[in-house]
């Protein structure tokens, strides 16, 4: 047992509880009691005693949508390339270079950087080809995952990207068979679709078909691009829904073009959606103007918050996303009154888990849920004073006060030191990774200004 006592507990509960001088208290992988600090009394002496006292304890954010893969070449885009050169100019060489190392390592580093910002659960948006590789990497780091690979039926496009949809149907179908219950049940897989008109109607019903054989979600992006792109991705929600796809398991990322007839239709069939306002603002979708998440929020829509890619974002921090999600509403609506921290911080918990299925396992701090949670210091001039917890978290508190973190009970970052690798090696071989991928792709980068060695 683990005892965190006298500390400020948030505990994102259905009556969203916060407890001054709280305590919480962990058995194995569970959370066996939270309250008051003299409520909380363990049957047995604990195992460890944590002093919660300057410290604040809150349920691990839950990341909705992240590419793994492209960690290993993060800031390779410069930001003159034209947004409708990304894929086929730099992203595409790529990813048809990576090796399974570097999709581990890759995958290593963005999970150092969850962990340390303060999230416990993510959902994978695909990665490219050895999910094997990848599963062996999160297993080690402790994150609980969901995961899945590069999934998409182009046309006329060669090589080591193309698969023909029967094909990719049945690496799908035998991928979630082999990873269904992976690390005590913390890593599992889902069909996820890459979406932006890559994907046929026979993968997207086949994609839905999947997820109901194994009884678990799926995902693609859809109304992602700026419509002066010109892109396939504007298949309309009415004809998702004539397919029979639409409906609780479905997450749909982005979608940044809906209309008010969407908005009620993804809300009649409890459509899951994932807003990623880093990504969507660098790669200039029009979010500032087109973004419907607050309309999306009143009409009883979960929506949660994704990181997406090393590229795109730059950046796994959800207290970043939150701090940008709280912010950008209330300018473009002029109405300050939009998006307050609370329901900025449900969208980065309780509407995570919601988006991957783990409502009754991960969100909250609960007892019988799963014991991921995170805690800050807060004698960190953030932090103070601490008049409004929630407040203090969302617009001024930084990943760097992230202190300890638990997963399914383990400890994987004990008071800044992370448990579960070697992180200087990590870091050490990433550069080296980066640099090889970067050159078998025959791409150029370098700064604008001049580097002297």
């Amino acid at each position: 047992m683990i005892l965190i006592e006298h500390a400020v507990v948030i505990t994102m509960d259905a009556e969203r509880r916060i407890y001054r001088d709280g305590s919480v208290l962990v058995d194995g992988r569970d959370i066996l009691q939270v309250g008051r600090a003299d409520d909380v009394r363990p049957p047995g002496p604990p195992d460890r005693v944590i002093d919660g006292r300057n410290r604040l304890v809150l349920p691990g954010f839950v990341n909705t949508h992240v590419h793994l893969s492209e960690h290993v070449n993060r800031g390779v885009l410069a930001d003159e390339i034209p947004v409708d050169r990304y894929m086929a100019d730099w992203l595409l060489p790529l990813y048809s270079a990576i090796t399974p190392e570097e999709e581990a390592y890759s995958a290593r580093l963005a999970c150092l950087e969850m962990i340390r910002t303060g999230t416990t659960t993510f959902c994978e948006a695909g990665t490219l080809f050895d999910v094997a590789a990848v599963a062996d990497a999160v297993e080690e780091t402790g994150m609980r995952a969901v995961l899945g690979r590069w999934t998409w039926d182009p046309a006329g496009h060669d090589g080591r990207m193309n698969m023909a949809t029967d094909d990719v149907l049945r690496v799908n179908d035998e991928l979630i068979a082999s990873l269904k219950g992976r690390a005590g049940g913390r890593i599992g897989a889902w069909p996820l679709l890459i979406g932006f008109g890559t994907c046929s109607e026979a993968l997207i019903r086949g994609a839905h078909a999947l997820a109901e054989k194994h009884g678990t979600g799926w995902g693609m992006m859809h109304f992602a691009s700026h419509p002066s792109r010109k892109t396939a991705d504007t298949i309309p929600l009415d004809t998702f829904d004539e397919w029979g796809v639409l409906g609780p398991r479905t997450k749909l990322t982005h979608m940044v073009y809906v209309g008010g007839d969407d908005i009620v239709r993804l809300a009649r069939r409890r459509v899951k959606v994932v807003h990623c306002p880093t990504a969507g603002l660098k790669h200039t979708k029009g979010l500032f103007e087109r973004g419907k998440f607050p309309e999306m929020l009143r009409h009883g829509i979960s929506v949660s918050l994704g990181g997406d890619s090393g590229n795109g974002s730059n950046h796994f921090d959800m207290l970043r996303l939150m701090h940008l999600v709280a912010l950008i509403y209330k300018d473009a609506r002029l109405d300050t009154r939009i998006m307050p921290p609370e329901t900025v911080l449900e969208m980065a918990t309780i509407h995570g888990a919601a988006a991957l299925g783990l409502e009754d396992t991960i969100g909250s701090l609960e007892p019988g849920k799963r014991a991921d949670l995170v805690t800050y210091d807060l004698d960190v001039p953030e932090w103070r004073p601490l008049l409004d917890p929630v407040n203090n978290l969302v617009y001024a508190a930084t990943g760097a006060s992230v202190r300890t973190v638990l997963i399914d009970g383990r400890v994987v970052l004990d008071d800044g030191r992370i448990t579960t690798l070697d992180e200087t090696d990590v870091y050490r071989r990433i550069e080296t990774l980066s640099r090889q991928q970067i050159a078998r792709a025959h791409l150029h980068m370098a700064p604008r200004w001049p580097v002297v060695s």
